[in-house]
């Protein structure tokens, strides 16, 4: 097993990578919603229905950015969560409790993004359904192959997570026995 120190490069890099994305992710949708003319294209591509994006509205960009914003901040909260697990690994307590508390976070909110991400789809397929004419309520219920996939994994992490922590309370034991 390699030193933590041989670690450290890695678990830093990954510690910044993670704070990148954290702020990346509600950037991107920022970016989104208030530069919609340039970028609504390449935003709606995977909604599997052709909308014409150019009659949305002040009130639907709002909604719209909302409903995305609250995706990225809730996975943003989960990465900042992964980012500590790094932090604490980069520092050589690979089973702190932060460490343990943090993937525990990130893995909980992996699992919950998948609902998240079907609530998104949904709620973005019906307002940009309300801003065109002929196409109005339109309601696009999505759970397929990808979202089977990300249940998976979610439920992967979560269970690392606990795997984890146990790994944790045993090696509290060992210490306290010596």
């Amino acid at each position: 097993m390699p030193e933590p120190r041989q670690n450290r490069p890695l678990a830093t890099m990954l510690a910044h990578l993670t704070l990148l994305g954290a702020a990346a992710l509600p950037l991107m949708a920022l970016a989104i919603w208030f530069f919609w003319d340039q970028l609504a294209p390449h935003a709606v591509g995977n909604l599997q229905y052709a909308f014409d994006v150019t009659n949305i509205g002040v009130g639907a960009r709002l909604s719209g950015f909302t409903l995305s914003l609250a995706g990225a901040v809730i996975q943003a909260y989960g990465l900042l969560g992964l980012r500590q697990t790094f932090l604490e690994a980069a520092e050589g307590r690979s089973l702190s409790a932060r460490a343990v508390k943090g993937f525990r976070r990130f893995a909980w909110v992996t699992l919950a993004m998948v609902f998240v991400g079907i609530i998104q789809h949904t709620g973005l397929i019906v307002i940009l359904s309300l801003s065109e004419p002929g196409r109005e309520g339109t309601l696009s219920f999505q759970f397929g192959t990808n979202e089977i996939k990300a249940l998976y994994i979610g439920a992967l992490l979560v269970f690392v997570a606990h795997v984890f922590a146990e790994g944790k309370q045993a090696k509290e034991e060992n210490e306290a026995f010596l």
